[in-house]
């Protein structure tokens, strides 16, 4: 078992200019606990996989869902993202050490990309006797976000390696999914 496995997230940080919304009154009722009458729309991604083995590998776009929004006003958009994260060292002797940052992107009618928000996956000091370390975790994040208008939008998440000691890593399993009012 790892002794340290750390995740980070600022979801709290500014964005294009806007906060982030709560998701707990961002879809699905209001602030006063009154349900909105609106209707929910379900968007399903595509998600992808990513192998690193070396600090000097690119980012690697890992899922992607597409939200149409047209005909909605104030869109409230709601992005599940899960993944599997599998790490494996064939040196028992060394510490393998890995990091990775997760980007999810938003881009409006083939717009530029919008970064919305970055979470951190940290793994080291990871204890095990045998001569090749396996270690399989999840990953996940949820993020809201408020549009004023309603637009074709597509959210990708990107992963990228910061950090890579005595060992290789892949994300795989993804899954993304969108949920619109």
């Amino acid at each position: 078992m790892p002794d340290k496995v750390k995740r980070k997230d600022d979801l709290n940080k500014k964005y294009d200019g806007r906060l982030p919304c709560d998701c707990t009154t961002a879809v699905g009722g209001t602030e006063s606990g009154k349900k909105e009458e609106k209707p929910l729309f379900i968007f399903c991604g595509q998600g992808g996989r990513a192998q690193f083995s070396s600090i000097d590998d690119p980012p690697v776009n890992i899922g992607s869902v597409a939200v149409d929004g047209r005909g909605l006003d104030k869109v409230k958009v709601k992005i599940k993202f899960s993944s599997i994260i599998n790490l494996t060292s064939p040196d028992s002797l060394a510490d393998p050490q890995a990091a990775l940052t997760f980007r999810l992107f938003r881009v409006c009618n083939g717009g530029a990309a919008i970064p919305l928000n970055s979470w951190a996956y940290e793994v080291f000091n990871i204890d095990d006797q045998s001569n090749l370390l396996r270690f399989n975790t999840s990953f996940a994040f949820i993020f809201c976000d408020r549009t004023n208008d309603g637009r074709l939008c597509d959210y990708f998440v990107e992963v990228a390696v910061d950090n890579l000691f005595s060992t290789e890593i892949s994300v795989d399993n993804v899954q993304i999914q969108a949920i619109a009012q």
